[in-house]
């Protein structure tokens, strides 16, 4: 039997996504979630997992699996733990708005780096495209001839050669579900188009200065004014983004599921979550359309891996 059965899940964001930071950021009310030491966006694995569960409760799923799948509800979480483990969902790909052109897909050496060993430990396989090494005030993409120099937001970038961007495109784009109506050459093509690796201290500053912050008011309905208090600024993730996030299932601990192994339960539990449609709600604002996230699912090639 196998112990641990792995997933990667692919989330390329449809609307605006804001999963809530907590304090306040400087000028910020609403700042999202990062990473600590690197301060890259991310959504941390308790709302994934939260995302996932409000997901089964709306689908009406079968409660025993539920229970088995996420756990039992906080009177009788003694009970056993969850068989699902769910990570962090981490950024890989980030639109940037480009002076010479339609926006840019935009990544770095060390996010790439840190895809391959995300890879590993869920136990993918096959071959890995060499991670390019991008120097300072310059940029990678397929196709720089003819080209002149790349903006992104105001810097400039000289574009250079990516001779692995083709082998980076069908990695990527497993990450990204399909769509009824888009040929899938059309959305390699425009992947492969956009896709722009800068060096890892830049992709540090636009993690920082292209993410949307906007302003809210809310309107006293009598006075027809700005209620006091009721400006503030959220942040969140543009559309056109891609995360992803490691799943995993343990052998599952509830009575009824205990004869079956963690890749039957994995099966079992994204069938309920994702037959009808591969969308998930990611974060807050639900309610005005936000955190609408397109999953794509890739399988480990190999049992195993380590959570």
């Amino acid at each position: 039997m196998t112990a641990t059965t792995h997933l990667i899940f692919g989330l390329f964001t449809e609307t605006p996504l804001h999963a809530g930071g907590g304090s306040k950021d400087g000028l910020i009310d609403l700042p999202i979630q990062r990473e600590i030491h690197s301060g890259w966006p991310c959504v941390f694995g308790s709302a994934m997992k939260g995302a996932l569960r409000a997901r089964a409760d709306q689908l009406g799923v079968d409660d025993d699996l539920k229970v088995t799948a996420f756990g039992p509800d906080t009177l009788n979480a003694s009970d056993h733990a969850g068989a699902l483990l769910v990570g962090d969902a981490r950024l890989l790909l980030l639109p940037v708005r480009s002076l010479t052109g339609h926006f840019r897909m935009v990544t770095c050496p060390a996010l790439l780096r840190r895809f391959v060993a995300d890879r590993a430990r869920a136990g993918l396989t096959g071959p890995i495209p060499a991670i390019p090494e991008v120097e300072q005030g310059s940029v990678q993409v397929k196709n720089p001839q003819g080209k002149g120099d790349i903006f992104l937001e105001e810097f400039c970038f000289t574009p250079q050669p990516w001779s692995t961007a083709d082998e980076w495109v069908e990695l990527l784009l497993a990450l990204v579900a399909p769509v009824p109506g888009l040929e899938e050459k059309d959305v390699r093509e425009t992947l492969a188009s956009q896709l722009t690796v800068v060096d890892d201290d830049s992709f540090s500053h636009f993690c920082r200065s292209a993410i949307p912050v906007l302003p809210h008011v809310r309107i006293n309905s009598q006075t027809k004014t700005v209620e006091g208090g009721g400006l503030w600024h959220e942040e969140s993730l543009p559309p056109d983004t891609l995360l992803y996030c490691v799943v995993a299932a343990q052998p599952p601990r509830s009575k009824r599921y205990h004869d079956m192994n963690s890749a039957k339960l994995l099966e079992q539990a994204c069938e309920a979550l994702f037959a009808s449609g591969p969308y998930l709600q990611v974060g807050g604002n639900e309610t005005t359309g936000m955190g609408w996230c397109r999953v794509a699912r890739v399988a480990a090639e190999l049992p195993g891996g380590e959570q």
